[in-house]
């Protein structure tokens, strides 16, 4: 699955994580090479997210989609499917960047299982 795989590589190399998901540099714009591959991520996310948001009821944050979907690089999926993968992104990057930066430390939890519960969630129809 293309979050544990993300996850992976996070744990493996928090740095680059952090340079591609961290806080923004004031006035850096990344190379082209680096959001074009950021688009590609993000059209796989769309992709996968279609079949889960299938069925799902609109939203008012679905209409706002429709007009300010520039983010989703011409992906022609619906606003409910946009809504899902954006749901699905921040929620993700949430729970790893915390982890990564160490805020889960002692908390006397497992963030992996925090990581899988929220997969299991996003998942859910």
């Amino acid at each position: 699955m293309l979050a544990n795989a993300m996850r992976a590589w996070a744990l493996e190399d928090p740095q680059r994580y952090f340079l591609i998901y961290g806080t923004p540099v004031p006035g850096y714009h990344a190379p082209d090479d680096t959001t074009l591959i950021s688009g590609e991520i993000m059209a796989l996310l769309l992709d996968a997210c279609a079949p889960l948001a299938a069925d799902s009821p609109a939203a008012p944050f679905d209409a706002h989609l429709d007009d300010h979907r520039e983010w989703a690089d011409g992906h022609p999926a619906p606003s409910t499917v946009l809504h899902r993968a954006l749901t699905f992104w921040t929620r993700i990057h949430g729970v790893l960047s915390l982890e990564l930066a160490g805020h889960f430390a002692g908390m006397g939890f497992d963030p992996a299982l925090l990581f899988a519960d929220e997969l299991d969630r996003l998942l859910a129809p």
